[in-house]
């Protein structure tokens, strides 16, 4: 979706060129006595030209899944601006056969000419006046059965099924079209499929007609207006499972599955009713189309939010009866919430053109944290998702080499780099939370609401949504807003507290950009910051806000007496680093049980690390604070302390400091990790579950005898028998048997991996053979990545996984510089933009030589691969710094066994 190499086809009329062709003409010769002229071509830049505009389209398609190639007839109607004799618009990877303009009830044959990135320019041999035209253009085009792009063919259970995924600009690859966010229509589409096949699209099914030779023409109802990027369409031999009614229309609901799976989908059958009415209510809109139909696609790549026909990977819908793991359960619903909530966020109000995509995924990332916390309040998704959210943007945007939230789009490439996940999703939706926190839940909520209804059935801009946010919440909202999407970076804001007798205390407030020790980048930059604090003398507490808008500023404390402990992010919702003296940081921590929210909590550690990345504070001392994090009742400070572990790295230290380190979690995280064991409990809380998700693999890889040999256990178990073990920890499970495992467990994990006709299953198995440390057999599984036995959508899983493991980075780091150009021939840019990106992980100045001079030459024929290896060198280079300033502290603080900080409080 987000994240193109051209595929070679036999049937290509359009080359990557730096100046257009003029092929011969197409369809028939020209009437007139004379041979017409035809103008010079004229290709846009980019963006195509306001003076030819879609107005509807007809699209007929004739899709048989089997075939290599498909036929197809698109007819567009237009308003015709001003007197042009050429018209642009987009087709690629396609055999242009006719073309032509209808105009005053002529006809003009056209000629067809191509340029760079997908353009399609038609030749008209007169002047086409103002006024509305039609243009038809004929073709043929390949499904793509290689990276899942475009109109996009799959095998299953020996029967093939077609698919679409067009987001951003590959709708293009399927049929000739205005292949622009802005250009915002109705559609009529019609199918000649094959009599036995279902053929499903983004609105209602309004005839079926019988054809000769066993096939049906199927036409569809009229389309509400929609990009060209949210057209959707299925066809093949898939079985439909009724989901009943939903919404305040009582629409139907059905899920598209491959033969024989509908058992699957019985946990999205129950709960999808229920999201709808979820986001009806915080909308305060009925569901806005006719039907809903659930595609589920064959990957997690595909889920996609086509309006009528949302796409949702098989891994998080089709779970199998018995499986219907507390994770697997939270996966379905909140992907189902996004992609849903885009319907209003996205399709309803469409972004005019790709600089303002951040107004559709961030709007929506905000909302599913949400609408998940209402449909199960037990899993604490709002607070987990906002703190995490919150802290992949901000370790994001403090590199100097991240843009903006609102990018500038130039080229195709920025186009693909836009959907960036630290600035588009999480940095815009973390702006939201902090909106909330200043001003309210119910006030940005109402303005929500506002924008949609203004703007309903139309597209909208960033100067649209502030418009609408200063009509809602007041100028000073809008400024706030602005100041943070249109540039990067993270502010650091610090407080001097201020105490004079017979006056009320002050902050004095400063702020400025905050960058990691290292960086190049400078800290004079300043923002609109609503900062909120809490301060208190014992349990005795004040909150007051204001909005800083120069790097200077004071906030006047409505207590009495100089407080004796200052919290500088009330709430834990601020968009900033807070930067505390030593002093306050003793002020906190000596403060009285329960003075922190459990929000507050999480970012106050989660200061603690920027402050430990910035150099401000020692990593050996921060440790200290960990071990009352391991004894802390709540999942997430819990979580957060491991958080804050995941600065050391472990494959840095010398052996002897390593084994200490490994010896310190067991005994941290040991005696709770075997309390709760391998296998949960009857009637245990979901909460339960979780925690043992995160630590009970966790301390059997730290080397915990007993968990670990428990695993090896339950995954020959497994392996032996599906139904013998819990399938709450299988795969953790199997992740700690692996990385101890032997050349026989290897074997049999392999073997399942071909035999099992579950893709979803075949891929985990895959990539839990990344996990094995024995170089020799890890060596192994890391060909497969480089063979032909699976897919390498499949296999990639292998490289991450081994990647991510700092015992086999170097052995997963070598496969990766010696197997990078067969990868690339294999994946879409997309994909290979997160390969570019794990190169971050690296931490040594030789291997950072190495990844700069591999990757350079090659990311500039990657749609995105130059902003992703700057940012991946970027985080090398600083992790080096990190490294250096903090071993010797944890080498020292390992050797201590952190045992003074105990009693530290965090």
């Amino acid at each position: 979706m987000r994240w193109l190499l051209v595929v070679l086809v036999t049937l290509v009329s359009f080359r990557c060129t730096h100046a257009p062709e003029a092929p011969p003409a197409s369809g028939a010769p020209s009437s007139e006595a004379t041979t017409p002229t035809w103008p010079e071509p004229e290709p846009p830049q980019l963006r195509l030209p306001d003076s030819v505009r879609p107005v509807r389209y007809a699209l007929d398609l004739t899709l048989l899944p089997a075939e290599p190639t498909y036929a197809g007839t698109v007819t567009i109607d237009v308003d015709v601006r001003e007197p042009v004799r050429q018209v642009w618009l987009h087709a690629q990877d396609l055999q242009i056969t006719h073309a032509s303009v209808l105009t005053g009830g002529r006809t003009l044959e056209a000629r067809t000419v191509t340029a760079t990135e997908g353009r399609l320019g038609l030749l008209l041999p007169e002047t086409l006046g103002a006024g509305q035209a039609q243009l038809t253009l004929a073709f043929i085009g390949r499904a793509d059965r290689e990276r899942s792009q475009g109109l996009y063919a799959v095998e299953e259970g020996g029967e093939s099924y077609l698919y679409t995924f067009f987001e951003p600009i590959d709708a293009r690859r399927a049929f000739p079209c205005f292949d622009e966010p802005g250009f915002k229509v109705p559609w009529r589409l019609r199918f000649t499929v094959k009599q036995e096949h279902v053929a499903l699209a983004n609105h209602a099914v309004v005839s079926e007609e019988p054809l000769p030779g066993g096939l049906k023409r199927v036409t569809f109802a009229e389309s509400r207006p929609m990009p060209s990027y949210l057209v959707a369409f299925v066809v093949g031999p898939f079985d439909l499972v009724d989901g009943g009614p939903i919404g305040r229309a009582h629409v139907p609901l059905r899920f598209i599955v491959p033969r024989g799976r509908g058992a699957e989908t019985a946990y999205a059958v129950r709960v999808t009713p229920r999201l709808i009415t979820l986001l009806e209510d915080f909308f305060d809109q009925t569901y806005p189309y006719e039907k809903l139909d659930v595609a589920v696609v064959p990957r997690f790549w595909g889920t996609m939010e086509h309006p009528g026909i949302v796409a949702l990977g098989q891994p998080l819908t089709l779970i199998p009866p018995g499986e219907e793991t507390q994770q697997r359960r939270k996966s379905y619903a909140n992907i189902a919430i996004h992609e849903l909530g885009h319907y209003w966020f996205g399709n309803v109000v469409t972004c005019q053109w790709w600089d303002d995509i951040w107004l559709n995924e961030s709007l929506t990332s905000w909302l599913d944290q949400k609408i998940t916390d209402q449909f199960e309040p037990g899993w604490l998704f709002e607070l987990e998702g906002r703190s995490n959210s919150a802290a992949f943007a901000f370790e994001t945007d403090s590199l100097t080499t991240t843009p903006p939230v609102r990018k500038p789009i130039t080229t195709n490439d920025d186009i693909i780099g836009s959907f960036d996940n630290g600035t588009t999703y999480a940095k815009g939706a973390a702006l939201l939370a902090m909106l909330e926190g200043w001003l309210g839940r119910d006030g940005v909520r109402d303005m929500l609401r506002a924008h949609v209804h203004k703007h309903a059935w139309g597209v909208a801009t960033s100067e649209d949504f502030l418009a609408t946010m200063s009509a809602s919440l007041g100028p000073d909202a809008a400024r706030v807003f602005r100041s943070y999407i249109d540039q990067p970076g993270v502010p650091r804001v610090s407080a001097e507290l201020q105490c004079a007798a017979g006056k009320a205390p002050r902050l004095k407030l400063s702020q400025e950009r905050y960058l990691p020790a290292g960086s190049s980048g400078t800290t004079a930059q300043t923002w609109n910051i609503p900062v909120c604090v809490r301060a208190g003398r014992g349990k005795d507490t004040t909150r007051a806000c204001t909005l800083l808008t120069g790097a200077t500023g004071e906030l006047e404390l409505p207590v009495s007496g100089c407080p004796s402990w200052l919290l500088l992010n009330a709430d834990g919702t601020g968009y900033y680093r807070v930067g505390y003296s030593r002093e306050q940081l003793a002020g906190l921590l000596s403060a009285p049980q329960g003075t922190r929210t459990t929000a507050e909590q999480l970012a106050f550690l989660a200061d603690v690390r920027a402050a430990v990345d910035r150099g401000d504070l020692p990593l050996g001392e921060a440790l200290k604070l960990v071990p009352a994090t391991a004894a802390d009742p709540h999942r997430l400070v819990l979580q957060s302390g491991t958080q804050l572990l995941s600065s050391i790295r472990r494959e840095l230290l010398p052996e002897e400091d390593r084994q200490r380190y490994q010896a310190w979690l067991r005994e941290l995280y040991g005696p709770r990790a075997r309390a709760l064991g391998w296998t949960p409990k009857p009637g245990e809380s979901d909460d339960v579950k979780q925690v043992r998700n995160l630590l009970v693999g966790y301390v059997a890889s730290a080397g915990d005898a007993a968990l670990s040999q428990e695993a090896n256990r339950l995954a020959r178990a497994w392996l032996a028998d599906r139904k013998s073990v819990n399938p709450e920890t299988v795969w953790a499970a199997l992740r700690v048997a692996a990385s101890n495992g032997d050349r026989a467990l290897f074997d049999t994990m392999l073997a399942q991996a071909r035999a099992t006709k579950d893709r979803n299953e075949r891929s985990r198995l895959l990539a839990t053979l990344g996990a094995f440390r024995d170089p020799a057999i890890l060596k192994e599984a890391l060909a497969l990545v480089a063979g032909d036995a699976f897919d390498v959508r499949d296999t990639s899983g292998i490289l991450r996984t081994a990647f991510y493991t700092p015992e086999s980075r170097a052995q997963a780091w070598d496969f990766y510089t010696r197997n990078f150009d067969s990868l690339a021939s294999k994946l879409r840019s997309d994909e290979l933009n997160g390969f570019i990106e794990m190169v971050g992980e690296l931490c040594d100045e030789k291997r950072r030589a190495e990844a700069e001079a591999l990757l350079t030459p090659r990311v500039v024929n990657i749609e995105g691969g130059p902003r992703s290896l700057s940012r991946a060198l970027e985080s090398i280079r600083l992790c080096i710094e990190a490294d250096r300033r903090h071993q010797p502290g944890v080498r020292e603080f390992l050797r201590t066994r952190g045992k003074a900080g105990k009693k530290t409080a965090p």
